[in-house]
């Protein structure tokens, strides 16, 4: 018999997303959030930070495959990458698929690597590659170094809190003056459906500091509505440059992820 035992996120006031959890693996508060990790029936192992799904072992593979990949698909020759949290390592995971040299990943939080260490270790052996280097420290003042990145790839939790800066003009204005002529930043923009105002946040404040701005969707059944967006830029031409595929990304839909819905192009005029 199961264990009559849920855990539930609140995606809005008036809606909640709920699973059945076997245990109750580890919980901690750290001076930045509340990191939990429970057994779920369905999902799998499945990481919560501050009451809200970051990951899970069943959907991980769709928001990293469609983080990492377009943009690396994109750039003509990717050598050197900046991903801004990705703390779980998925995206990091990912990225080291490809040929490049080096990988600087920035995670504020260090317990949420140690916690995907040790239970989620499928995401974490991005860990273990010698081209990854991992800052324990603030992305917004990590921009600041003086270093040139082909990649930027920014897997933030969504523009509240500490994360707030990481959606701003000032970031964006940072990023843009740390990435290499043909270099491509992507990052996650949230919910079109449940969330729109992040999405919007995003697409404007990088259309604001790139010529090229192509927003971009996904599924991802664990994140509130189950449609996830992405914004990626650049002052280069954005085109597939290389194929990949994996569990969820291939060529087809590279291509099909920038053709949006009617509400969400509202959502971007607005």
């Amino acid at each position: 018999m199961k264990i009559d035992f849920w855990f539930s996120e609140l995606q809005n006031e008036d809606v909640k997303f709920g699973v059945r959890v076997k245990s109750h693996l580890y919980s901690k508060e750290t001076k930045y959030q509340k990191i939990d990790i429970f057994d779920t029936e369905f999902f799998g192992r499945v990481m919560i930070l501050d009451g809200c799904f970051m990951i899970t072992e069943k959907d991980e593979y769709m928001y990293q495959e469609m983080l990492a990949h377009p943009a690396m698909m994109s750039h003509p020759d990717p050598r050197k990458v900046l991903i801004i949290g990705g703390g779980d390592g998925g995206v990091a995971r990912e990225v080291l698929k490809y040929p490049v040299e080096s990988v600087d990943l920035v995670e504020i939080d260090e317990e949420v690597i140690a916690a995907s260490k040790a239970y989620l270790p499928n995401l974490a052996v991005s860990f273990s590659d010698r081209r990854l280097k991992v800052h324990n420290m603030d992305a917004f003042e990590f921009v600041d170094a003086d270093m040139s990145y082909d990649v930027i790839l920014v897997d933030s939790t969504d523009p509240i809190g500490f994360a707030a800066s990481l959606f701003s003009d000032v970031f964006y204005l940072k990023a843009r003056k740390l990435l290499e002529d043909m270099g491509i930043i992507a990052t996650q923009s949230g919910s079109p459906f449940m969330n729109p105002d992040f999405m919007k946040k995003a697409f404007k404040g990088l259309s604001g500091h790139f010529r090229t701005v192509k927003p971009y969707l996904s599924f991802v059944p664990s994140y509130p509505s189950g449609m996830w967006s992405y914004v990626m830029a650049s002052n280069g031409k954005i085109e597939k440059r290389r194929d990949f595929t994996g569990r969820y990304v291939n060529s087809d839909i590279y291509e099909s992820s920038f053709k949006l819905p009617e509400f969400v192009k509202k959502v971007l005029e607005r």
